[in-house]
């Protein structure tokens, strides 16, 4: 098990290009309500629900540091009607948008999104935030950045996955990873950011022992 890991993050920016000023006060006003009520992962999909004309399967993991987005949406469908359409993000990938409302006739069918981030990771282990920078210098592709950490011997949290690989389910991308013949292990480890004022446990992977270059 690995040991507590700090994210303080000194800027992080995540919008989307032409960005609806009113969505982008919504999502300034739940972020505010989630870091007041230090709100565990549901109860921040939650308020943006409730409090955003619409938000996107793209979105969630970035806004709120979701790693279980599509768990969390299906488990919400009991209590809120949630309707849902498809989108297009970034030119290249596809999802959902969803909202309370009935009609969504009105909301976009592509989006663009653009991240900004300053974070430092501070762990017992001693390692910081520069190998990850470093891979995602190197190959810009998720899941092959994910490859090259593991078999470089890193500890990979779902919000190391998140925060400099791009990777929104990281899960699915150790699933495939696994089925193409790479042998990794999965623990969790407490972490804890100054973006959702959080503390909680978390996905890490690492390559089996016998595996590590």
């Amino acid at each position: 098990m690995a040991a507590q890991i700090d994210y303080q993050i000194e800027k992080y920016q995540f919008t989307a290009v032409d960005e609806d000023p009113r969505l982008a006060r919504q999502w300034a006003e739940v972020l505010d309500e989630c870091q007041q009520a230090k709100a565990d992962s549901a109860e921040r999909l939650r308020i943006a629900l409730l409090n955003v004309d619409y938000v996107t399967s793209f979105e969630l993991p970035f806004r709120l540091l979701l790693i279980r987005a599509p768990q969390l949406i299906a488990g919400m469908r009991d209590a809120l009607a949630i309707s849902q359409k498809s989108a297009l993000f970034n030119d290249k990938r596809f999802g959902c948008v969803y909202s309370l409302r009935r009609e969504l006739e009105t909301v976009p069918d592509t989006f663009r999104y653009r991240l900004s981030t300053r974070i430092r990771r501070v762990s017992a282990d001693g390692v910081d935030a520069s190998p990850f920078q470093q891979i995602a210098k190197e190959t810009k592709a998720p899941r092959e950045r994910l490859r090259i950490a593991l078999e470089a011997g890193l500890s990979v949290t779902a919000l190391d996955g998140l925060f400099w690989f791009g990777i929104q389910r990281m899960a699915a991308d150790v699933l495939r990873l696994r089925k193409a013949g790479v042998s990794i292990a999965t623990g969790e480890t407490a972490v804890a950011d100054n973006l959702t004022g959080t503390l909680r446990r978390v996905p890490v992977y690492r390559l089996s022992p016998r595996d590590v270059k």
